[in-house]
């Protein structure tokens, strides 16, 4: 149930998992299985699923219901409108209220590797 419900190419976020049923040690499982990959504490991957920020900000919307959302160029990227900017988009820009902080895996971009395969 859990794979096939999975959203394709998105972070799933262990509170949220637990809350639906899923244990932490269910979860440990999937790991050691090599059907899940954890990008840092609190998010899990789908094993040989390209991760973007797309997918990151389904979890943060949908499952942890955090109002961050794209801007700047990243809107414009999203809009259609990107040709008026450079060529390759090397940064994501989220903007959200000063109460809500980003959790720790996803502060850490590098650890998610945005754009390779887990």
């Amino acid at each position: 149930m859990l794979l096939r419900d999975w959203p394709s190419g998105t972070v799933a976020v262990t509170s949220s998992l637990n809350k639906q049923g899923y244990s932490g040690q269910l979860l440990n499982r999937y790991k050691k299985s090599r059907w899940l990959a954890s990008p840092g504490n609190g998010a899990l991957v789908r094993i040989g699923e390209k991760i973007s920020y797309e997918g990151i900000l389904y979890a943060i919307h949908n499952q942890l219901k955090l109002s961050i959302y794209p801007g700047s160029r990243t809107a414009f990227s999203l809009t259609g409108k990107a040709h008026y900017l450079e060529l390759s988009q090397s940064r994501v820009d989220l903007f959200g209220y000063i109460h809500e902080l980003l959790p720790t895996w996803c502060r850490n971009a590098a650890s998610l590797k945005l754009g390779v395969i887990f």
